[in-house]
């Protein structure tokens, strides 16, 4: 509403959205002067002492511990089907069965040839011996011969009559002898085809080779199903149910810490109320790689009592790998505040004898002391180190140019290694190894610490174990100290906090 002189009346307006924000701002400044000074004041936290669990988080899919793929070693039409879908079946039930008619058939014209080879061996072995009589009678008439050839009774040419004659009575009783031999060989590959004829024939009726449950099914009755180059599978039966295991999907950067024996626990989809506690059975050492990512199959086993997790059911989880009770622990916030240029104005407390670019690479030289590298070449790798790496660390160490602080670390680093593979030896290079493997759940940061003058100061501090809540305080802070989360606006409700714009410069 505005007031008209000319009209000396109210007139009703509409009222600019504008004018009137402006009008509030001027009441709120206090009749239209000058905002009030606010006092800006650091927000800490201390160390405090409680316990630290590592999480894993995965997904997986819960799978039978034992699954059996029940095929068809035979080919044919299926002439019944005795299952369904989760039936339950014992070892040796019958599940299906094919038309045995063409086996049994072969097995009967085997049956058959076995009983005409038995035959044909009995008439050879009438025929051994008839040939034995036949040499015996050669060899009785060639000694009356010989006898009557010595009295000049016959003539060389009857004598040598009765010598061929033992000669062929031998060789016919050989002959006989072999027809036996490969008649008995016959007889006995018939009775090996008469087996395996059998044996297919037995296979005609499919059985189940364990205790469990239908899970799938492939066939119905009229079915035909060829077992030419590999057996089809009818049949997928998992063992019992009540035990099963999940076979989480783990990324590469999980999979330190995590071994046999750690406490997993998930849910699923139908049951997201209910969770099941499981434990990691088995880390599988094949990778897989999906879009670039590599991961591993980490087993989990569990119970399944009342049958309610069905295979193929997804499972979220949360696998613990480390638990550390009653440690010293900060909010995992302070790793998060960066002051900014106003902030360092106001609070940063300068030291003249402060290292801190040094404290870059002294984790560097401490381990190649701790390996046993004399101090004369940890020197001599410390001058030709530090020139390299000095831009590096010039901007890791200013704070207003915290968005390079990553990349330079990481490029600082890949330096480090590329230099010391050509300083050490393999010895050398594989007890460094070692040593940065035993460090690497431990992690000098640079955390900002309130001085008993009201400013802060720049400290590094080695912090280990986290959970995504707090992380382990490992060395370089005390109970009493004060850690900065934040710069905060005293007397401010809402929080009138400031972390020089960055996400974590805010202190609860």
């Amino acid at each position: 509403m505005i007031f008209s002189d000319k009209q000396s009346r109210w007139i009703q307006t509409p009222l600019n959205p504008i004018v009137l924000f402006g009008a509030l701002v001027l009441v709120a400044c206090g009749n239209g002067g000058e905002p009030a000074q606010s006092v800006r004041s650091l927000q800490t936290v201390s160390p405090s002492t409680g316990d630290i669990t590592r999480v894993v988080g995965a997904t997986g899919k819960i799978v039978p511990r034992q699954e059996v793929m029940v095929g068809s070693e035979v080919s044919g039409r299926v002439i019944d089907v005795l299952v369904d879908f989760n039936s339950t079946v014992k070892t040796g039930q019958v599940l299906a069965r094919i038309d045995p008619t063409s086996f049994d058939s072969r097995v009967q014209q085997i049956v058959s040839r076995i009983d005409s080879a038995r035959a044909d061996i009995n008439v050879q072995k009438a025929s051994v011996e008839s040939a034995q009589v036949n040499l015996d009678n050669a060899v009785l008439q060639l000694t009356r011969r010989e006898g009557l050839f010595e009295q000049q009774a016959i003539s060389q040419a009857q004598l040598e009559s009765a010598q061929r004659d033992v000669g062929v009575s031998t060789a016919n009783l050989k002959l006989s002898k072999a027809r036996v031999v490969s008649s008995e060989a016959s007889l006995r590959q018939l009775v090996a085809q008469l087996e395996e004829a059998r044996a297919d024939l037995e296979r005609t009726t499919i059985l189940s080779p364990i205790d469990g449950v239908v899970i799938d099914r492939k066939i119905d009755p009229g079915q035909t199903v060829q077992a030419s180059f590999s057996a089809p599978e009818l049949f997928t039966i998992a063992a019992d149910l009540s035990q099963i295991q999940v076979e989480a999907v783990i990324i590469e950067s999980d999979v330190a810490g995590l071994e046999a024996g750690d406490t997993a626990r998930f849910t699923v989809d139908a049951y997201p109320d209910d969770p099941i506690e499981g434990i990691v059975e088995q880390l599988r050492f094949k990778s897989q790689e999906t879009n670039n990512i590599i991961s591993y199959i980490a087993v989990i086993g569990a119970e399944n009592p009342s049958n309610r997790l069905m295979p193929g059911m997804t499972a979220n989880l949360q696998i613990i790998t480390e638990i550390k009770s009653r440690s010293r622990r900060l909010p995992v916030s302070v790793e998060r505040f960066r002051p900014s240029p106003r902030d360092l104005e106001q609070f940063e407390k300068r030291s003249e004898d402060s290292a801190e670019d040094e404290s870059l690479l002294s984790p560097t030289f401490a381990r190649l002391t701790t390996i046993g590298l004399p101090q004369s070449r940890v020197e001599s790798y410390r001058q030709q180190i530090e020139p390299a790496t000095q831009r590096m660390r010039d901007l890791i160490n200013d704070p207003t140019k915290s968005f390079m602080h990553t990349p330079m670390r990481i490029a600082m680093n890949e330096l480090i290694d590329n230099q010391l593979k050509t300083y050490l030896n393999a010895s050398e290079r594989q007890a460094y190894t070692a040593q940065v493997g035993l460090e690497r759940t431990i992690r000098p940061v640079e955390l900002w610490v309130a001085t008993p003058d009201g400013k802060m100061s720049k400290r590094t501090v080695k912090l280990g174990l986290s959970d995504g809540s707090f992380v382990e305080v490992v060395d370089g802070l005390s109970d009493t100290d004060s850690v900065v989360i934040g710069v905060g606006v005293a007397g401010n409700d809402q929080g009138g906090r400031s972390g020089g714009g960055r996400p974590g410069g805010q202190g609860r």
